[in-house]
C-alpha cells in the first residue's frame, strides 16, 4: 500500500467516525493534539529523548454520571533518539515510527472521591489501543539502516495506557499520559547495529490539550 493509499484510508476513517459521533446526540466527542517523548526499551539506549507529536479524534460514551467509553483514532510519533554528546562518544542515532492509531479508554471523573477545588473535574483513564505502523525511518550517523518495509519491524503493536484530564475550562481539559507497548515492535531474534537481545518495546510520554468540541 502507498503513502497517499494510507493517507486516503486515515482520512477516510476520520471522517467516518466524526459522521458516526455526530449523529448519535448522547456522545460528546472533541479533539486532542499535543507533544509526545519516546523512547525504545531494549535499545539499550537511555530516557525518552525522542519527541514527536499526537492528534486525535475521539467521541465518549457516558456510563454513569462519573465515568465514560472513549473512543479515539490517532495519529501519534514513537521512536528513539541518541544524541550525541561527550558522554556517549557522540553516537548519532535516530529511529522515527509512525502510528494510526486506536485506544479504546475508560475514563472516570474523580470529584465523588475528592472535594479540594483543585481536584474537581479531573478526569482519570486508562485502558488499551492498536496501533498500525504507517512510516518509519531508522539513521546512524545520517546513514538509513532501513532497507524496506520488511519484518524488521511489526506492522501492528498491542498497548496499555493510563493518564489523566485535568481541566482548564468546562470544555478544555489539559492531558498527561503514558502508554507502554504490549507486543515487541520488533522481533528478538533479529539485530540492528545498535543491538536487540530482548526485543524492543515503545514507551510514551503525552503532553497536551483535549477540547470537547460536541
Amino acid at each position: 500500500m502507498t503513502i497517499l493509499m494510507k493517507c486516503s484510508l486515515a482520512i477516510t476513517v476520520f471522517l467516518w467516525f466524526f459522521a458516526i459521533a455526530a449523529s448519535a446526540q448522547f456522545f460528546k466527542g472533541g479533539v486532542k493534539g499535543g507533544m509526545t517523548a519516546s523512547e525504545v526499551s531494549g535499545d539499550h539506549l537511555s530516557g525518552p529523548d525522542k519527541l514527536g507529536f499526537y492528534g486525535a479524534v475521539y467521541t465518549m460514551y457516558p456510563l454513569s454520571t462519573v465515568s465514560y467509553l472513549q473512543m479515539e483514532v490517532m495519529y501519534i510519533q514513537k521512536g528513539s533518539r541518541s544524541i550525541p554528546d561527550a558522554s556517549n562518544d557522540y553516537f548519532d542515532y535516530n529511529f522515527s515510527l509512525n502510528y494510526v492509531e486506536v485506544p479504546l479508554l475508560y475514563v472516570y471523573n474523580i470529584s465523588k472521591f475528592f472535594q479540594h477545588k483543585a481536584l474537581r473535574d479531573v478526569l482519570l483513564y486508562g485502558g488499551l489501543s492498536v496501533s498500525k505502523l504507517v512510516g518509519y525511518s531508522e539513521t546512524q550517523r545520517d546513514l538509513s539502516l532501513s532497507s524496506g518495509y520488511n519484518t524488521r519491524y511489526k506492522p501492528v503493536e498491542l498497548n496499555f495506557l493510563v493518564g489523566f484530564y485535568y481541566p482548564l475550562t468546562s470544555s478544555l481539559y489539559a492531558t498527561f499520559g503514558f502508554s507502554n507497548s504490549l507486543t515487541p515492535i520488533r522481533s528478538a531474534s533479529l539485530s540492528a547495529t545498535n543491538g536487540i537481545t530482548n526485543g524492543q518495546y515503545n514507551s510514551v510520554w503525552s503532553l497536551g490539550l483535549s477540547f470537547i468540541v460536541w
